[in-house]
């Protein structure tokens, strides 16, 4: 216990000292995820299992996205930042994904909870992230939201997966669609953030809308706890 704690805090010592930056040696600062989380890794992205297993814990994650609200990041500014292309692979809990979902905005087009059309609540349940590949898992497949910023019906496999080639940029994704009137579901085939626009790219098709910076919410420091 004594030695997590001194690794949680070497952790948040290096997010706090690298000012707007975030930390690049997560994979060595991070602690090691124990046996039942490397076993779902196996058995859920076994392309992945021989890579070593890194746990982004709550409080860690809180911290992490604080620095990046901080700086005036979005969410693709973040999740393609060299922190989360190491060479481990860094895992997300569903009680991480909760806690920061539950203080801060963020501006996906895969939202970490909702409700769909038809009024179910759907939630978010893991995520990887290793050198170049974003993966998140939801716990049921098919799901159909209204996103109210980009105005547009989309729907969600229950693993979509981006990878994440540069600072600002998610190509080649997986499990995400866009409802496009006449067209049907047509599937995202990148997010990229372009000065102040977020283009997202679906089949032939372009939409820009404004980037909006990862937001506390107003009850932040009452959820985060």
């Amino acid at each position: 216990m004594l030695g997590c704690s001194v690794m949680l805090g070497s952790l948040l010592l290096a997010i706090v000292s690298l000012g707007p930056d975030l930390p690049e040696r997560l994979c060595e600062n991070l602690p090691e995820a124990g046996p039942e989380v490397k076993a779902w890794v196996a058995g859920t992205a076994p392309e992945l299992a021989p890579l070593p297993v890194r746990e982004l814990g709550k409080e860690a994650a809180l911290e992490t996205i604080r620095r990046a609200s901080a700086s005036g990041w979005g969410s693709v500014e973040l999740f393609t930042n060299v922190a989360f292309r190491e060479p481990c692979i860094l895992y997300l809990s569903h009680e991480a994904l909760r806690s920061v979902d539950a203080a801060f905005e963020l501006d996906l087009l895969t939202p970490v909870k909702g409700k769909d059309k038809g009024g179910k609540d759907f939630e978010m349940t893991a995520a990887l992230a290793r050198r170049g590949r974003l993966f998140l898992f939801y716990e049921r497949d098919g799901i159909v939201y209204r996103n109210q910023g980009k105005n547009r019906d989309f729907k969600l496999a229950s693993r979509v997966e981006f990878d994440t080639p540069g600072p600002k940029v998610l190509q080649n994704v997986n499990g995400v669609w866009a409802k496009v009137l006449l067209f049907g579901w047509v599937g995202i085939r990148s997010i990229v953030k372009d000065g102040a626009k977020l283009q997202v790219r679906a089949g032939g098709f372009t939409s820009e809308s404004a980037a909006r910076p990862i937001e506390a919410r107003k009850d932040t420091a009452r959820t985060a706890r």
